[in-house]
């Protein structure tokens, strides 16, 4: 099973990101650790930059919300050391209501944003972003309108155990999850009033010391909203430098209650697709089925299925860059991202309650290499 996300950042920062999953620079050990400990709660220190050396370094933040009644609202935050000078930032997001879309997006050097060490708060040129876990302010200039937004959450943000994997001696990737949040707040056309706007939201945050490439051959993730309920899939699939490792995790939530968590679920691909657009003839898996058992408690137990409604999107990040970019980045990383609605149906068994899901949700493959 071969599979991996990109996240187009510029010309060249396909060697820095994989599916909102920025990874460690140059990892020559052999063994990847993934998830250790006990779960921790996540606090200020997980939202802020990382800001680590390297060439690999990359810090990753990606909201959304869908807006009650319609519309919708995309944020990101990435720094990055590759390329010429380091922490650099790219701040960029959309929102789409009333029938209209407003864009902005600004490359921005060290000197030309800023973030406080104590607290959590990121100036980011047309982009601000602070608060606390559970409670996240956003706000953005566009090209013809602002919005401010509160992102406060409902099932509490999390991280898989310790929310790290270690690469070898010295490379890390650290994740948090923000599963479901409840969004208020407004926007206003240039010139216009400010409009309420309402809706849900849901959020990651990531970073690593290591360049994707070197650590990563795929990666695929699975979003689920239902209501109060969600569920969160990630799967990461290692290069052979790290024995072609499978590193996973899975969770579920309703409210705020953690109904499972998983680091080890069986998945099996049901339907396969190989794709013959591109010449290292990706595998991606269309349906697959989930089995397991939670990671603490093994009387509660998940199954379910999840089935290729539409593909939405494929991608080629190299097809969008010059010659003589895509000439070096080709040396690094082949990527290609398939984006797509599926069929959900998914039961966790918890005591003597067997809690269902049963709705569309968003799924994402990436490759990277072979």
């Amino acid at each position: 099973m071969d599979h991996t996300r990109i996240t187009h950042l510029g010309p060249a920062a396909l060697l820095l990101a994989a599916a909102g999953l920025l990874l460690p620079a140059t990892a020559s050990a052999e063994t990847a650790r993934a998830w250790q400990g006990s779960r921790q709660a996540v606090g200020i220190k997980h939202l802020q930059p990382a800001m680590k050396g390297g060439e690999g370094y990359g810090d990753k933040y990606t909201f959304n919300a869908d807006f009650d009644g319609g519309g919708s609202f995309y944020y990101s935050l990435t720094i990055s050391n590759l390329g010429f000078g380091d922490g650099k930032m790219e701040a960029k997001g959309r929102l789409t209501v009333g029938g209209e879309t407003f864009r902005w997006k600004k490359n921005l050097d060290d000197d030309e944003w800023s973030y406080d060490k104590k607290s959590f708060s990121i100036e980011a040129g047309p982009a601000r972003m602070s608060g606390e876990p559970k409670k996240l302010v956003m706000s953005a200039r566009a090209k013809g309108a602002e919005v401010e937004l509160t992102f406060d959450a409902i099932a509490n943000p999390w991280r898989p155990r310790d929310g790290r994997v270690r690469w070898g001696g010295e490379g890390v990737s650290d994740y948090t999850v923000f599963p479901l949040m409840r969004v208020t707040g407004r926007y206003k056309k240039d010139g216009g009033e400010w409009t309420p706007l309402s809706g849900t939201g849901y959020g990651t945050r990531s970073w690593s010391s290591v360049a994707a490439y070197d650590v990563l051959r795929w990666a695929m993730e699975l979003r689920v909203i239902d209501g109060d309920k969600t569920v969160y899939l990630r799967e990461l699939g290692a290069t052979a430098d790290f024995g072609k490792k499978r590193i996973a995790y899975l969770l579920v939530t309703r409210g705020k209650e953690v109904l499972f968590e998983s680091f080890d679920h069986r998945l099996d691909p049901t339907e396969v697709m190989t794709d013959s657009k591109h010449d290292n003839k990706y595998k991606v898996p269309e349906a697959f089925t989930l089995v397991g058992k939670d990671a603490s408690d093994a009387s509660r137990m998940v199954r379910g299925k999840v089935t290729k409604k539409k593909l939405r999107k494929r991608r080629e990040p190299l097809k969008k860059m010059n010659a003589a970019v895509r000439a070096v980045a080709s040396q690094y990383s082949e990527p290609v991202s398939y984006d797509y609605d599926v069929d959900v149906l998914l039961e966790v068994r918890v005591g003597a309650e067997t809690v269902r899901i049963d709705t569309v949700g968003r799924y994402e493959v990436n490759h990277l290499n072979k």
